[in-house]
């Protein structure tokens, strides 16, 4: 699930996050920026490496990795680059690993070093590959994400979506330190006062991605994008009024398309709009939506529920735009059943039953008992002669009969009574609990019950 998350929310936000560092001000990384890369590594300052080399700050589901790296590092090594992706697990992962994690990938000095931490605990699974035994490194860069793979000759190391940038930037890097390593590299000196000087005119030049905005609760932000994320309310508290718009104006599309009863386009900008929040959500557990402090486990906990909430419901609704779908393109067969044949049916076989009334579109009559609507806001039409008290009913595989008709059938069906006869083109979804049901349905056809007398 983790992993599936990071993937989602890297694809969404690839469209969101302005590079504004290479292209605007010409910001080269090389390897004369030694010094800088040594001073911002002492600093931890992974941010501002990334700034140098002109690439935005990854941090998708690697934020406890940032957090532990400057106890993996040995005295005097240099980080040049970061980049946060999906690896395999390998024969030197531990039992209980399996499948694909996200993994931080350091590109220092000495050596490529990977590290993984785990999900409910403060343990990290590290792997080193020293420089001198790397083959060949290079980079792949796709329509949004890319991966780096690294040769060994025994194997091959891959690490898949990453920033498609970052992986160009690391492969680079990597190959001009290789080169340089060869001609018997040595670091430039320099006084203090360049040192710091340079790092500060780096820092002034350079825009950070991320804007920095009032101090917040992490707590409130989680509440208002879990509770009112569909309407952008935390884009426009904390984020980009822009984002807040479009997800404003999504929603507002949404409900016209829903009242006027296109529910598969409803659906389908419906989950669009789940995923967007869900990865926003991701954004402020991880602490890349707003500079502030650490997550407390209250909005962590709160954080996991809402996601969890959003992801479910957003695949929720694919699936029943699938359905919808392909219910529109069922052919109606033609056939008018009574509620009595559909009773005796199941009754007498219900395996013929299943095959002639499920997953069919076909029209359905009988005397109507009642009109009710659902908790949707759909209208039910029950059938007279079928309820459980009925004493000419007992043993009956079918107790009740069901027909669910959308909003637009309003008018038509405002007119139906207790007693009227009705015959619906429906689609049948079968015998469930006792109570056979069919949605998607129109009236064809009334039958008032002063007409039936005469």
């Amino acid at each position: 699930m983790r992993e599936f998350l990071v993937f989602l929310s890297k694809m969404l936000l690839s469209f969101n996050v302005k590079y504004i560092f290479t292209k605007e001000i010409g910001l080269e990384y090389n390897m004369f920026d030694y010094n800088q890369y040594k001073s911002l590594t002492e600093r931890a300052d992974w941010r501002g490496i990334c700034e140098l080399n002109g690439i935005h700050f990854d941090s998708f589901g690697t934020n406890k990795e940032f957090a532990a790296l400057p106890k993996y590092l040995e005295s005097g090594e240099v980080v040049f680059a970061l980049a946060s992706g999906l690896m395999k697990q390998t024969g030197t992962s531990n039992f209980s690993d399996s499948g694909v994690n996200t993994w931080l990938v350091v590109l220092t000095s000495e050596r490529f070093l990977f590290m993984d931490a785990a999900l409910l605990t403060s343990s990290i699974d590290t792997q080193t590959v020293r420089l001198d035994k790397i083959q060949a490194i290079s980079a792949s860069q796709g329509f949004l994400l890319g991966k780096i793979s690294i040769d060994l000759g025994s194997r091959l190391i891959v690490v898949d979506n990453c920033e498609k940038e970052a992986v160009k930037v690391m492969a680079d890097l990597a190959n001009k330190w290789l080169r340089e390593k060869e001609k018997g590299f040595v670091p430039p000196q320099e006084n203090s006062d360049d040192k710091e000087r340079k790092v500060d005119d780096l820092h002034e030049r350079v825009k950070p991605p991320i804007v920095e905005t009032p101090k917040i609760s992490r707590t409130s932000a989680t509440i208002v994008a879990g509770l009112f994320g569909l309407s952008g309310l935390h884009d426009f508290n904390w984020g980009e009024k822009g984002r807040g718009y479009v997800k404003w104006g999504l929603f507002a599309f949404l409900f016209l398309l829903n009242k006027n009863d296109h529910y598969i386009i409803s659906s389908l900008i419906l989950s669009v709009l789940c995923f967007w929040v869900l990865s926003d959500l991701i954004c402020i557990c991880d602490g890349s939506f707003f500079k502030d402090k650490e997550s407390t486990p209250v909005a962590k906990g709160l954080n996991d529920f809402f996601a969890l909430i959003y992801f479910v419901v957003a695949i929720k609704l694919l699936v029943s735009a699938g359905f919808d779908f392909m219910d529109d393109r069922k052919k109606d067969t033609g056939k008018l059943a009574s509620t009595r044949e559909i009773v005796d049916t199941y009754n007498q076989n219900e395996a013929v039953a299943e095959k002639t009334f499920d997953g069919t579109r076909l029209s359905i009559g009988g005397p109507v008992r009642s009109v009710e609507k659902d908790f949707w806001g759909d209208y039910v039409v029950k059938f007279e002669g079928l309820g459980g008290i009925n004493i000419f009913n007992l043993g009956s595989k079918v107790t009740e009969i069901e027909l669910t008709f959308p909003k637009k059938q309003a008018e038509k069906l405002n007119t139906v009574r207790k007693g009227d006869g009705l015959i619906a083109n429906c689609i049948g979804r079968g015998l469930s609990l006792g109570t056979y049901s069919a949605d998607k349905c129109s009236v064809k056809q009334i039958y008032k019950r002063q007409q039936k007398r005469k």
